[in-house]
């Protein structure tokens, strides 16, 4: 805490002109971010051990939240505004919320679950007010209360539900000193300082985008979100206009603008120096073309959980050899794999950027969790001859057919790579006699595309086991939020 404070106030005092963060029209310099810390210290009450549910889209008052809840103490709990009414009332009745910060529309069309809790109400239109944003305040007797009865936490600072891609979602719990650990370990292998600005199409409430918070202050550079992948052409004009450097993306966002980038856009893509991506793996494809459009970039590829952020990392370049290696471990983190004799085993990480443990409930007006000191990650892998990790996928996701085993994510990378193919899932089924057999879906890319060729190529290289039964051409695949992982079902066994 200390060292993001310091830097804080540090580069507000010594280059108060800096750009700290950049949302749309609304930039904030180094020392107009201070001034906005220092009203809304003014404005707000003692907020230490209170529990935050923060419910905004993403804006500069989503931001300040954030980053001022961190720094004095109240432990946060990020939702994406797409949430449903049940789920947001499943997870207050969960964490006991103090209090929780909406706004006006996202209050009514949550009443249900939100219409009995106290609640911060940030105000439209009040950009140029001291702090950025404005609020009122529902059930103030009740925050009352809850701010009285409050206790600490020992350092816990945010609790995130997993979006349940790979099962029930889970609250994890991250203290301080573990989401400093990884914003840490985020400066030093991407060597973020001050001539840098990055701009993020990941939202502040997912992991990915909110430890750019504190990674950009830490640097003492610029920071700039809120663009989405939706609306490709603000992101190329941000670029093409703003001096940006720094892409922060996830593999869906890239493919996605690569398709888009002609003529001037591809300009804009060119002026990249670097990009940063997380959450899947980079296909062979998709380096290919963004290094036919950009010779120069470095691509920083970042694996971790939410439980442990930012643990292993690898530098892609373009001359750099075709691999599907996640590189190694994050200054700091240790990386073992349980496995035996060179085999794939799971993957196990231990550091500073290990969390604090699952959430498990509120006793006596205190978080209980199952601590950690660990993280199991679920994920198999193995270190290749280069001692980098190759990721093979989810552990319970493993295909077994006929005693035979492989991923999906194996049968997917070499359907990738067959030509014309942009994207591909495998998935099993079953036939009347029960035997188990693959079928594979595939994305085209922009050039030719032949299914027989396809069919060919992905044969060539499996094990008669996994020949795809049946092959089916679609225009996408199901996707997380982000777009980043391709949500399954558990393998048939």
């Amino acid at each position: 805490m200390h060292n993001l404070e310091q830097s804080l106030q540090e580069t507000s005092a010594q280059s108060p002109d800096r750009l700290a963060v950049e949302f749309r029209n609304q930039r904030f310099t180094y020392g107009t971010l201070a001034k906005a810390l220092q009203a809304m210290d003014q404005k707000m009450f003692c907020v230490a051990g209170m529990r935050v549910v923060l419910l905004l889209p993403d804006g500069i008052p989503a931001y300040l939240s954030h980053l001022f809840f961190f720094l004095r103490g109240a432990v946060v709990v990020p939702m994406t505004i797409q949430t449903t009414t049940s789920k947001l009332k499943t997870l207050c009745d969960r964490v006991h919320p103090h209090f929780v910060v909406t706004n006006h529309p996202l209050r009514s069309r949550h009443a249900a679950a939100l219409e009995s809790l106290p609640t911060l109400l940030v105000k439209s239109g009040d950009a140029d007010v001291a702090g950025g944003f404005d609020f009122e305040i529902q059930e103030s007797n009740k925050l009352a209360d809850n701010a009285r009865s409050a206790r600490g936490d020992d350092g816990l600072r945010l609790i995130v539900f997993t979006s349940g891609s790979t099962g029930e979602p889970k609250g994890v719990c991250l203290g301080a000193s573990t989401i400093l650990a990884a914003a840490g370990m985020n400066v030093s292998f991407l060597g973020l300082d001050p001539s840098r600005k990055s701009l993020a199409t990941v939202p502040l409430y997912d992991y990915y985008g909110f430890i750019q918070i504190y990674s950009h202050i830490l640097a003492r550079t610029g920071y700039v979100f809120g663009e989405s992948a939706a609306f490709p052409d603000s992101i190329f004009e941000k670029i093409l206009a703003g001096g940006v450097t720094d892409l922060v993306l996830v593999p869906h966002t890239l493919r996605k603008l690569l398709k888009a980038a002609t003529g001037e856009r591809r300009e804009a893509m060119r002026k990249l120096q670097y990009m940063t991506s997380s959450s899947d793996l980079l296909t062979p494809e998709l380096l290919k073309d963004a290094f036919e459009t950009n010779s120069r970039l470095k691509i920083f590829n970042i694996y971790g959980l939410t439980e442990a952020g930012r643990a292993c990392y690898r530098v892609i370049e373009a001359s750099s050899p075709p691999s599907n290696s996640i590189g190694r471990a994050a200054p700091g983190v240790e990386i073992t794999i349980e496995g035996s004799n060179g085999e794939p085993g799971e993957i196990i990480i231990r550091g500073p950027n290990v969390m604090m443990g699952y959430f498990q409930g509120i006793q006596d007006d205190l978080v209980t969790l199952k601590t950690c000191t660990e993280m199991r990650t679920g994920d198999l892998g193995y270190y290749n001859e280069r001692d980098e990790i190759e990721l093979l996928g989810r552990r319970d996701h493993m295909f077994n057919i006929k005693g035979e085993k492989i991923h999906p994510a194996e049968i997917e990378r070499i359907a990738v790579q067959a030509p014309g193919v942009a994207d591909a899932q495998a998935r099993t089924s079953a036939d009347t006699n029960g035997d188990i057999f693959v079928l594979l879906d595939v994305v085209p890319g922009n050039g030719a595309f032949d299914i027989g060729q396809v069919n060919t190529y992905v044969r060539k290289h499996l094990s008669p086991a996994f020949f795809p039964r049946e092959i089916r051409v679609v225009p996408d695949l199901r996707r997380t939020e982000l777009g980043s992982k391709i949500i399954r079902r558990q393998a048939s066994t």
